[in-house]
């Protein structure tokens, strides 16, 4: 697998180097203008890998990222996140001190920025810890 990984990624490396050569030598540009003005993209794949990266694309969006087992652990993972926000925003003494430090005197969307900053900054153990150490039930997200 590791192999057809690295060998698909020097293909496509390949193929991106040599057909942007071929735009660029076609365009011939002589400034920074001529390449804005370019009709089109100078850099990209040929005709026949493009087509085939959009298959590859439409195949891994079909079946793995929009896989039912990958949705679940993604529409868990965003209630976890919205539970552990709105617990912080009933309870914030519940937030490290210096996370609760003058929170009080902010208005409601400046609390609710904090807090959320707080969350955007939990590693996903961590975010799973301070769920579990709140809560009865905390999601597995696998």
């Amino acid at each position: 697998m590791h192999e057809f990984i690295r060998r698909l990624i020097g293909l496509l490396i390949e193929d991106v180097v040599a057909e942007s050569g071929r735009r660029v030598a076609a365009l011939a540009p002589h400034s920074a203008d001529d390449v804005r003005a370019a009709p089109s993209a100078l850099v990209g794949f040929s005709s026949a890998l493009a087509e085939a990266e959009r298959l590859i694309k439409g195949f891994l969006e079909a079946r793995m990222y929009r896989h039912a087992r990958i949705n679940r652990v993604m529409n868990d993972a965003a209630d976890l996140v919205r539970t552990l926000f709105r617990h912080y925003l009933e309870h914030p003494g519940e937030l490290p001190a210096e996370w609760s430090m003058g929170l009080a005197s902010l208005d409601e969307p400046a609390r609710a920025r904090r807090i959320a900053d707080f969350i955007a900054g939990m590693t996903d153990r961590y975010a799973l810890a301070e769920h579990a150490r709140l809560f009865d039930s905390t999601p597995e997200l696998r």
